[in-house]
């Protein structure tokens, strides 16, 4: 039986009248749950406003594999949302409205309680840390947690990271899934000096930070890991590309489980990445995807 916890965000997405629930930490815990069997448990720290919002998304999680005990209900914050619009590039843009529910997680003594337990995995991002009060509450878990893979998908949003918390979760992890994007991020705060190669980078980042699994994802070209002193890439398969929310949450989320399970590197980053394209052909990042299917060709 696995042990899971995650901490983070949920966040409504608005845009043309639409509300669609989603958050990257939440994206994962979801996509996560959903490879686990009945008898796994993963719990979920987040909070939510009392209002609609709220009372949406707890309805929703009743129909998941997820404990939604840990989840605070704040009587003073919203729930958290991110508008969604065309900038004047038509390109979209969105603005993460600020101190929502999710930024004003409260390490209480549910939380205390809860880290009497073993894990197999504890998962983090940097977004759900740009607020003071939930970025106390991670530091806390950090210097209490008892988990075997310890793991951080950045999620560098907007200017809601520092050096400092960049750091910081780097020296806990040991493991850490990027994208290139913010693979540039890293560079420039640490490695400005180095050349511009993704081996080359992610071979410093794990080696510096002492991270076992370094995992890029590369969009349509692919994938890649470094691990025990391997660098391993896995180029991407053409699919039909519907919508690229929740791509790299479903890595992660798959990642995570396949390493949980033993399998080998090479394996792991294949099944990750037909993962991530099963949900890239599928509308959002909750959407579902024959999971059987896919676990059956990997043997898991």
């Amino acid at each position: 039986m696995f042990n899971i916890l995650a901490f983070g965000e949920i966040l409504y997405d608005i845009y043309d009248g639409e509300s669609v629930i989603g958050g990257a930490p939440f994206n994962y815990s979801l996509q996560l749950s959903r490879l686990l069997n009945k008898y796994d448990k993963l719990k979920f720290i987040t909070a939510l406003g009392n209002d609609e919002y709220s009372k949406n998304a707890l309805s929703f999680i009743d129909n998941e594999n997820i404990d939604k005990s840990l989840i605070q209900i704040l009587n003073n914050y919203e729930t958290g949302k991110a508008t969604v619009f065309l900038n004047e590039n038509k390109i979209p843009d969105y603005i993460i409205h600020e101190n929502a529910a999710w930024d004003n997680i409260e390490y209480n003594a549910n939380l205390e309680n809860v880290l009497k337990e073993t894990y197999d995995v504890f998962y983090f991002n940097i977004l759900s840390q740009r607020n003071e009060k939930s970025y106390t509450a991670l530091k806390t878990i950090f210097k209490n947690i008892n988990a075997k893979y310890r793991v951080c998908d950045v999620t560098f949003r907007k200017n809601y990271y520092t050096k400092e918390k960049i750091k910081e979760s780097l020296e806990f992890i040991n493991i850490l899934k990027i994208n290139d994007d913010e693979l540039a991020v890293i560079k420039d705060f640490f490695y400005s000096s180095l050349e511009n190669n993704n081996e080359i980078l992610l071979k410093a980042i794990s080696r510096d930070f002492n991270i076992d699994y370094v995992f890029l994802t590369l969009g349509a070209l692919g994938a890649s890991v470094f691990y025990n002193g391997e660098y391993i890439f896995n180029p991407s398969n053409e699919v039909n590309v519907i919508d690229t929310v929740g791509a790299g949450d479903s890595f992660c989320a798959a990642l995570s489980y396949a390493i949980i399970n033993g399998i080998d590197i090479n394996e792991v980053l294949k099944f990750a990445s037909t993962v991530s394209e099963e949900i890239v052909q599928v509308k959002g990042g909750t959407s579902r995807y024959d999971i059987e299917k896919v676990k059956s060709k990997f043997n898991l």
